[in-house]
């Protein structure tokens, strides 16, 4: 059904963390493998995390909960999906 295709599609489903998420957040964090072209840099790592770190996670699902209210375009809702998606992965590695 549709809650198994948004997984499949890396799609936000409660608790759920896609692979695709736990990817960038292990190399936001420096832990991903050692290739050179999936290196980033300290400087872009740092950017990165205090971006992340603007709003809670909390606020980004209520923001998305509210989103049908809010009139949010695809755009404005996928990048809060992207945020959530980071936020859980980055918490899951960090817990």
């Amino acid at each position: 059904g549709s809650l198994e295709r948004r997984k499949r599609m890396g799609g936000e489903v409660a608790g759920f963390v896609p692979e695709a998420y736990r990817i960038v957040a292990k190399k936001l964090l420096g832990k991903g493998g050692s290739r050179v072209w999936t290196k980033i840099s300290e400087g872009d790592r740092e950017r990165a995390l205090e971006a992340l770190g603007g709003t809670s996670l909390e606020e980004d699902e209520a923001l998305i909960s509210a989103s049908a209210e809010k009139n949010l375009k695809n755009d404005e809702r996928m990048a809060l999906e992207f945020r959530i998606g980071m936020k859980r992965a980055l918490k899951e590695l960090m817990d």
